[in-house]
């Protein structure tokens, strides 16, 4: 019989794996206790299995690799879903929004829970590239609300192209909030649409705070096209029945993890 000290590489690192099945989020230090061998063989098996895409290491860990999703959810269902955590996310902006802040709320079911939960004493500044933030907010005479000029996204009701950017470049925002398609603490954060890439990456630019609004199916998710780094933006809004391990991955990573609240 092997000893667990002499175990062969490849027999360490299929009981990794194994491990990993079970919780997803595993520590160095307690893999190697629980396979009597060093931290350093250890080290040596994550990278091997990093580097053959069996997982990914993060701070203080490692973890199942994200899988990419290049294909948009469909509009209709997404806005079915998640209705109690979009609002505790939008509850969190109302939260850290001062009345007469000025706000940059881009595209998504989440940022339109967002603008629904602005609270009836704001009396600020909107701009966003969404028809449907627009009519949210377009009964609201206490806001100034601009809807960005543009090219619209066929069946998302959003505005993008050159007509958008030139607009965005006009304003300095207090705040930026910003949908996503995935939120990754080595990918960052992602989306599907080209489109609308630019569009978030100029809002960030030109805001003071970015906070990226995601409900907990998000965390650890990899969509298509790149944003930014995390390191880009001030943190990320997500409800309180997140993954409490994608929850501190991101936080391991330095993210200012901030969770939904009820309202008031």
């Amino acid at each position: 019989m092997v000893s667990p000290t002499k175990q062969p590489a490849a027999v360490r690192r299929r009981r990794i794996l194994e491990l990993m099945n079970e919780g997803d989020y595993l520590r160095p230090a307690d893999i190697a206790a629980v396979m009597s061998v060093s931290g350093e063989t250890i080290r040596r098996d994550l990278m091997a299995l990093e580097r053959s895409g069996a997982l990914k290491r993060i701070h203080g860990g490692a973890m199942a690799p994200a899988r990419v999703i290049d294909t948009e959810p469909d509009r209709a269902n997404r806005s079915m879903e998640f209705p109690q955590e979009k609002e505790e996310i939008g509850a969190a902006v109302a939260a850290l929004v001062a009345d007469d802040d000025t706000v940059f709320l881009d595209v998504g079911t989440t940022v339109e829970a967002a603008a629904r939960a602005l609270p009836s004493t704001f009396h600020g500044i909107v701009i966003t590239n969404s028809l449907i933030v627009g009519s949210i907010l377009g009964d609201r005479p206490s806001i100034e609300l601009y809807v960005l000029g543009g090219r619209i996204r066929a069946g998302e009701m959003t505005t993008y192209g050159p007509d958008a950017l030139a607009q965005i470049r006009s304003f300095n925002a207090n705040w930026a909030f910003l949908g996503a398609g995935g939120v990754d603490a080595t990918a960052g954060l992602t989306d599907y649409s080209t489109e609308d890439v630019a569009t978030k990456q100029l809002m960030i630019e030109k805001a003071a705070k970015t906070y990226i609004l995601a409900v907990g199916d998000k965390l650890g998710r990899i969509a298509v096209r790149q944003v930014c780094d995390l390191d880009s933006v001030s943190g990320v809004i997500t409800d309180r029945k997140a993954d409490p391990v994608q929850v501190s991955v991101l936080r391991k990573a330095g993210v200012d993890v901030v969770l939904g609240t009820t309202r008031n």
